[in-house]
């Protein structure tokens, strides 16, 4: 647009410029012929200032040579200056120049030759040339001496010759310059005219091909604003106004793209489901020829290809396992941007270990994007994009992919949850089933163990009964966890004063066997702390907690148990023990169902703890401190307490800081 706008304002100055030098050209036409008319006209006058003088000669004839010298100077003189006058104005006329009676000779001053103009000079010049020659004669040779009476006689009988040439010719310059006059005003109007018909001209093409796309891309993008992303407008107008109208439609399609795989990926609970649908209707604007997902496995040894198409057909997998430590996945998961894969063939050969790359790219692929989704997903995830065409993933695209791969990396880590939910799920059922058919042979054994502990038994048949007896109660406690983490749990929710249930926990957990040897200290805090929830569960928590800190806990060591509120909506329980804290990758997963670092443990407390802690809208976060490890359990404060909470934090202090 920019060239037809500068075209126009060209074409603009040129016509304003050509209009305004033609009428400037007129306008001097204008002014000469005026001036021409007026030389006519002096011409005119200087007749009949010759025939009046003339006139007036003959009347007052000299009587004596005194008077005769003196009209020698008057008469003589001004007579021989309209002779002068009369030879320039005709010389002037006849060649076009008259510079010898104005003072700025103009290029513009010589009439345009007319016929009639033509004819009336031609008179002027042989009437003016016959009545020279005459007048020449009157006066005679001598011009000391002229004979001025017989030249007043002269002009009296023979100058109305000239003076009817000087009229008629001075009547064609007056019509001359009136038709000049007419030229110059049809010029003007002509000008006016072409000026608007331009400026319409060029109005139609600006509505044409500027205002009106210009309205409907204004139109569409109101439409974009209010939430209609499918909007597109005609690509019409000027190079730039297409330019923006085929930018407005790209990014139109790309939100509508967009959101419709939002909306897709947040109802999706299927890998293969979603990964099909990804593969099919989003292959052009994420650029790829295969997709797919890969989680980490528990062990964070090997990976996992969860799901696969390509050229938009799922692939039949089996879930196969690839080396993950010492790969260029693991490092593209300790990032949060794309990371792209240049010749995977190459790169693959130049490492041994690259086996996931190797497989990608004997499909004949050769370049591959890995967007993490570490972060949003119960195991490290991430989604690999992989294209046949080396180097379509430009620097335009990897931006591209950056700014939406929060967007990606929520909805497939959503995904990634609800499939491991359901994996976890079925889990929980199969456990379940298993639970309630192990509880009645494990019943059975109990009663053959009880009987046979009735009877008199050898020492060593003896230990070897307590020894059966331990495992039975430790198969029945993983049973009752077991069947705790699958079923489902409701909740019966009251308020909730933490303070003396705290006070209650304590005072259980200081007589079991497994806190022996341990000072659990209970630390003053805010009294009146409520939160809404089940006791019995919340007080489950506190157990697991609490027991899990003593087992950590060198002997005599102290534990501390403190209840708090962070800022005016949460409340906070703080477990610590100063035992030796745990490595990073034991924290990581310490909440994961069968991961314990404890020797016998069942490695479903932590993960027990988690899941009672969600359902009352809380979070509980295991850290490992300078001088031990904390287990912090934050839950939704419902109320500040009145005086039956202080009645029970009093109670609860009534115990001292350490309960024994």
């Amino acid at each position: 647009m920019r060239f037809q706008v500068g075209a126009a304002f060209v074409l603009l100055i040129a016509l304003f410029a050509g209009a305004s030098l033609a009428t400037l050209a007129a306008f001097q036409r204008q002014v000469d012929a005026d001036a021409v008319v007026d030389i006519a006209a002096r011409l005119e006058l200087t007749a009949s200032q010759m025939h009046m003088q003339a006139m007036n000669y003959d009347a007052h004839a000299p009587r004596d040579y005194p008077t005769y010298y003196r009209d020698v100077e008057l008469f003589y003189r001004d007579l021989m200056a309209q002779v002068r006058l009369f030879d320039a104005v005709v010389d002037g006329f006849m060649s076009g120049d008259f510079s010898a009676v104005l003072e700025r000779p103009a290029a513009w001053m010589q009439p345009a030759r007319e016929p009639e103009l033509d004819a009336a000079v031609a008179a002027l010049e042989t009437a003016w040339q016959t009545h020279r020659a005459g007048l020449m004669d009157a006066l005679g040779a001598s011009t000391e001496e002229p004979r001025l009476e017989w030249a007043a006689e002269y002009n009296l009988e023979h100058l109305a010759g000239v003076e009817n040439a000087a009229d008629a010719l001075a009547d064609q310059l007056r019509q001359w310059a009136a038709a000049e006059h007419a030229r110059l005003r049809r010029l003007v109007m002509l000008m006016l005219g072409g000026a608007v018909v331009v400026a319409l001209v060029l109005l139609v093409l600006l509505q044409a091909y500027g205002l009106r796309p210009l309205r409907r891309t204004l139109e569409g993008v109101r439409a974009a604003a209010a939430g209609d992303f499918a909007q597109q407008v005609p690509v019409r107008g000027a190079t730039e106004l297409r330019d923006l109208a085929g930018g407005f439609n790209a990014l139109s399609a790309r939100l509508d793209l967009l959101f419709q795989l939002l909306d897709r990926l947040q109802r999706g609970d299927d890998l293969d489901d979603l990964v099909g649908f990804l593969s099919r209707d989003f292959r052009g604007l994420l650029r790829f020829d295969w997709i797919g997902v890969v989680l980490v496995t528990p062990d964070n040894a090997t990976v996992r290809l969860e799901a696969s198409a390509l050229d938009g057909a799922p692939e039949p997998g089996d879930k196969a396992l690839f080396r993950f430590q010492g790969t260029l996945l693991e490092e593209a998961l300790a990032t949060d941007r794309p990371f792209h894969v240049r010749d995977m063939t190459a790169t693959a050969a130049a490492n041994p270990s690259y086996e996931l790359l190797r497989d990608i790219a004997r499909r004949g692929l050769a370049d591959a994007i890995f967007l993490p989704v570490a972060t949003e997903t119960p195991v490290p995830a991430a989604v690999a994009f992989a294209t046949r065409e080396a180097g379509r993933y430009d620097a335009a695209h990897l931006a591209f992919l950056s700014n939406i791969a929060q967007l990606l990396s929520a909805s497939f880590g959503r995904t990634v949850r609800l499939a491991e939910r359901q994996r976890l799920a079925a889990i929980g059922e199969f456990a379940s089933a298993i639970v309630h058919e192990l509880r009645s042979p494990l019943a059975t054994v109990s009663l053959a163990l009880e009987h046979f502990a009735r009877l008199d038994l050898s020492s060593t048949t003896h230990r070897r009964l307590t020894l059966a007896q331990g495992e039975r109660d430790r198969m029945e406690r993983l049973l009752e966890e077991i069947l705790l983490y699958a079923k489902p749990l409701r909740l019966a929710s009251e308020p909730v004063s933490l303070a003396p249930l705290a006070a209650a926990t304590v005072e259980i957990m200081q007589g079991q066997k497994a806190c022996a040897g341990r000072r659990i200290r209970l630390e003053p805090g805010k009294p009146g702390i409520q939160v809404l929830g089940d006791r019995d569960r919340l007080q489950q928590v506190l157990i697991n907690l609490v027991a899990n800190a003593c087992d950590a806990a060198p002997a005599d060591a102290a534990i501390r148990v403190s209840v708090d509120t962070v800022g005016e909506r949460r409340a906070e329980i703080r477990i610590i023990n100063p035992g030796t804290p745990p490595s990073a990758d034991v924290l990581a997963r310490a909440f994961e169902p069968f991961v314990s670092a404890k020797e016998g443990g069942t490695g479903l407390g932590l993960a027990i703890v988690q899941r009672l802690v969600a359902l009352h809208g809380g979070e509980v976060q295991l850290d490992a401190l300078s001088d031990g490890t904390q287990a912090r359990v934050v839950l939704p404060l419902i109320r500040t307490a009145g005086a039956e909470d202080h009645g029970s934090q009093r109670s609860a202090d009534n115990l001292g800081p350490d309960v024994r």
